[in-house]
Formats: structure tokens, C-alpha cells, sequence
């Protein structure tokens, strides 16, 4: 473990070189996308929510001062709905992008737990993007680039949840 930015920096610099401070730069700026994947998603979503409600609403014959308090309540629960789901999906479609760059940037040698619970010394050294891709075929199959992708969006959908939710919000107070 590094016990500082400086510590880390310069632990780098000296066991990879200049260039390893840098490694995983090209699948960062393809995880770009995810955000972009996100809204895409959530906006599919909303479009979708937004016709099912209406057609809802005209079905039935529920008193004016019940239907403010019951849609607020209803599109919140669509939002956070559609805020986890559309996390989910870029998640699960970005994953692989993930893994090439922690794959990449992670140390050659690092320790394992192996399945009969012993601790093994594993040396992994990577040459680049199409190297990682290539070895995690290989040894893991398409399964290898989705390690960890479930614990990962349950991490990660209750705060993009929240953020939608919030967001539309906010949205709904500006407009009014």
C-alpha cells in the first residue's frame, strides 16, 4: 500500500516508468460512453413511463386532489426505477471496458485467493488494451470481462436512483 499520492506517484515512476502513471488512459476515455449510455437509457425509459401513465390516468376516475399527491408518488417511483435500471444497463454494457482498465492498471504481481482458499502469488504483466482483451479471452472466456460487473450495479443503481429522482425534481420546481 502507497501512504501518500507522492508515495504512489513516485513508486510508480520508479518500478513502470514515466508511462505507468499513465496506463489505462485509452479504456478511461472509452468509459466516456456510460454516462451517455445512462441518459440514452433513461430517456428511453421515460418516454415509455410517461405514455403508460397517461393511458393510466385516462382509465381512471380518481378525484383531482388525490391525483396531484398519487402521480408525485407515482412518477417518484418511476424515476427511481428508471434512474437504477438505465445504471444498470450502462453498467453491465461498459463493464468489460472496466475490466480492460483495472486489468491494466493494476500491479504485475498481486496476490489471489484460490478456490481451495490458498493465497497464491499471481504475475500478470499487460501490454496494452488488445494484449488484455486477448489474455482475459483466453484464460477466463467472455465471463472474465464481466467479473465483479453484479456486485458493481447493485453499488452503484441506488445512487444514480436517488440522482434521477433529484433531478427531475428539480426540473419539475424550475419549470413551475
Amino acid at each position: 500500500p502507497f501512504t501518500s499520492m507522492a508515495d504512489a506517484a513516485k513508486t510508480i515512476v520508479k518500478e513502470e516508468g514515466f508511462q505507468g502513471l499513465y496506463k489505462g488512459t485509452v479504456p478511461a476515455l472509452m468509459l466516456v460512453s456510460h454516462g451517455g449510455v445512462q441518459f440514452v437509457v433513461y430517456e428511453f425509459l421515460k418516454e415509455r413511463f410517461h405514455v403508460t401513465v397517461e393511458n393510466h390516468r385516462r382509465n381512471m376516475d380518481v378525484p383531482t386532489e388525490y391525483a396531484s399527491v398519487s402521480e408525485r408518488f407515482q412518477k417518484s417511483i418511476g424515476y427511481l426505477s428508471m434512474g437504477a435500471i438505465s445504471k444498470v444497463i450502462a453498467t453491465t454494457v461498459t463493464y468489460p471496458i472496466q475490466v480492460v482498465k483495472a486489468r491494466i492498471q493494476q500491479r504485475s504481481e498481486s496476490l489471489e485467493l484460490t478456490t481451495s482458499g490458498e493465497v497464491k502469488i499471481v504475475h500478470r504483466k499487460y501490454t496494452g488494451v488488445r494484449d488484455v482483451i486477448t489474455k482475459v479471452w483466453q484464460r477466463e472466456g467472455i465471463l472474465g470481462f464481466f467479473k465483479g460487473c453484479i456486485p458493481n450495479a447493485i453499488r452503484v443503481a441506488p445512487g444514480a436512483a436517488i440522482t434521477f429522482v433529484t433531478y427531475e425534481t428539480v426540473i419539475d420546481i424550475l419549470k413551475s
